[in-house]
């Protein structure tokens, strides 16, 4: 089988009249770019399920976002309709009540606009102007953040990221913490959230007497996004936290890593932030 010429159809000059070769050469161009009809679906049934740039995120007080970046703007086909957000696209806060259960996520398109609307419901049947784009779980309370998923092509998926955020040998007699022997991130969170299932803070910490303290903490709203303590004294101590994905600040923040003893000593030779996808 050859490649197609695309495109087949000419150029044509005022005055010409329009043969049947030359109309059904635009016609093959229009819907399957100068192929064969038995060699290729139409454009519109390739492009009915288009999605580009949308990843649903969790947004604080159990609501849902599409995070919106100019570069890549979330992009996608509702219903045979091309629609495209110019600004993040939040859910409406009260969208999930009842007892637990798994909520599908819906993109809505809405005539006389061209980007799209989030709802959900119980039900993953689309609506005539709806189309499904993920799932995630209220457990009858709380949105589950962890359990937020995008249907998504090219979606990333059981992929961990790996935020270093200090990684030498290293140890503090200081019984409080302090801005200066710590170290310091620039971290842009509205990216590094998209998408992601859960995130936790793991480091390799003990003691060589009390109790040994690590926490991570977001000097931009000067608040503890977690800490972590260990009284272990073997240096093969690793630590990990609960999730804190619902934690995370929501864009452009400066972080610090830092430590401290209830004891003569601490050490802390390496820390991460690892976010699953």
């Amino acid at each position: 089988m050859t490649s197609p010429t695309y495109p087949s159809s000419l150029d044509v000059s005022p005055g010409q009249p329009t043969s049947v070769v030359q109309y059904n050469r635009l016609r093959a161009d229009a819907l399957t770019l100068g192929a064969a009809p038995e060699d290729a679906v139409a454009l519109g049934g390739f492009l009915s399920s288009y999605i580009s740039g949308v990843s649903i995120t969790y947004l604080a007080a159990n609501r849902l976002r599409v995070q919106y970046d100019a570069k890549f703007p979330p992009t996608l086909m509702i219903r045979g309709t091309m629609c495209q957000a110019t600004a993040n696209v939040d859910l409406s806060a009260g969208s999930f009540s009842g007892g637990a259960a798994d909520w599908y996520i819906f993109a809505n398109r809405t005539a006389g606009n061209k980007a799209f609307t989030l709802t959900v419901n119980t039900s993953s049947t689309e609506g005539a102007d709806q189309r499904l784009i993920g799932v995630c779980r209220w457990d009858g309370s709380a949105l589950d953040s962890a359990s937020i998923q995008t249907y998504a092509s090219g979606q990333s998926s059981n992929k961990t990221a790996v935020i270093t955020l200090q990684a030498w040998v290293t140890y503090t007699s200081q019984t409080s913490y302090t801005a200066a022997g710590v170290c310091h991130h620039l971290l842009d969170f509205a990216r590094l959230k998209a998408g992601a299932k859960s995130a936790a803070l793991v480091t390799n910490l003990y003691a060589t007497s009390g109790t040994a303290y690590a926490r991570f903490y977001n000097t931009t709203d000067s608040v503890t996004i977690v800490e972590l303590s260990t009284t272990a004294t073997a240096a093969v101590t690793m630590v990990k936290s609960a999730d804190i994905l619902s934690a995370l600040p929501n864009g452009l923040v400066e972080t610090r890593f830092e430590w401290k003893t209830s004891g003569t000593r601490a050490d802390c030779y390496w820390g991460a932030l690892v976010i699953e996808y």
